[in-house]
């Protein structure tokens, strides 16, 4: 009979499709995913894996057992968030998410203030572009660039997102391009276009790398405002951009909405982009 932490790795494995990433996500090596998987394996007596060239799909059987390990692991997130949405201590740790472009030029310029605000608070920042589950708590607040379309979460609109032009004072007229390895959003290859016409002869795969770049080469960058408006040597040589490049939100789960912790830092992050909206979207 396999117990819970059997479900945990083989949902973790499902997700991720091959052992490496599954193992970092489950903090553990390598060889202990392949053995734990053939332990549980051998204890149901059959397969729960067509391995192909490293890729792991679940079988038809494999496909049961995920199916239920979701289901655990949703109830399990929902007793915890009804239990700890009605915390009212102002201690603990709250987990935020956010772009690395906002984690470093937004919520950590105000990460001082909520530790001097409330000293018995810890803060742990993700900055990644992946979406993490609220509902499962791996974050307890998430920035987005879009509206929450979830009925389960609880927004508030922080800006209106906006890209210019940015470049060194003595630029050299030359452009810092988006490498087509980037894993690039349609609002990046949008911002992109406002680019004068010419070759990219700097590529990179990164806007804070770009931004970088723009700096040390004299060339000129399309950035987010928030990233441009503070980068040491940029100065910004457009007007923002027109287009519709969405909206800025912060987001909770409503079971934590009430948590006071959690909205201690969800108002004070709000505060702040009220504050700050120039860096988002230009002065009105």
């Amino acid at each position: 009979m396999i117990g819970w932490d059997d479900y945990r790795f083989i949902l973790g494995i499902a997700r991720r499709g091959r052992i490496v990433p599954a193992a970092d996500d489950l903090g553990v090596t390598q060889s202990t995913v392949f053995r734990r998987l053939a332990d549980i394996e051998t204890q149901v007596g059959c397969p729960l894996f067509h391995r192909d060239k490293g890729i792991y799909t679940p079988t038809e059987d494999g496909a049961h057992i995920v199916a239920a390990a979701e289901r655990m692991e949703q109830e399990t997130a929902s007793a915890l968030r009804h239990v700890t949405g009605h915390d009212q201590q102002l201690r603990g740790t709250v987990t935020i998410t956010a772009s690395e472009s906002l984690s470093v030029f937004f919520v950590a310029r105000h990460v001082g203030q909520i530790r001097q605000d409330h000293p018995e608070l810890a803060i742990t920042l993700l900055s990644r572009n992946q979406t993490l589950s609220l509902a499962n708590l791996e974050a307890d607040i998430a920035i987005r660039p879009q509206r929450p379309t979830d009925a389960t979460l609880f927004g508030r609109k922080m800006g209106d997102i906006r890209w210019a032009i940015y470049a060194p004072d003595q630029g050299k007229g030359d452009v810092i391009g988006l490498s087509t390895a980037a894993r690039a959003s349609r609002t990046m290859i949008a911002a992109q276009r406002h680019l004068p016409e010419r070759d990219a002869l700097v590529q990179s795969n990164s806007l804070l790398l770009n931004a970088n770049l723009a700096v040390h080469t004299g060339s000129a960058v399309a950035l987010p405002m928030v990233v441009g408006e503070q980068w040491p040597g940029l100065t910004r040589i457009s007007d923002p951009f027109s287009d519709d490049f969405g909206e800025l939100w912060i987001v909770c789960h409503n079971d934590m909405r009430r948590n006071a912790k959690v909205r201690v830092v969800f108002d004070t992050l709000i505060a702040a982009a009220q504050t700050e909206k120039h860096l988002f979207q230009g002065a009105a």
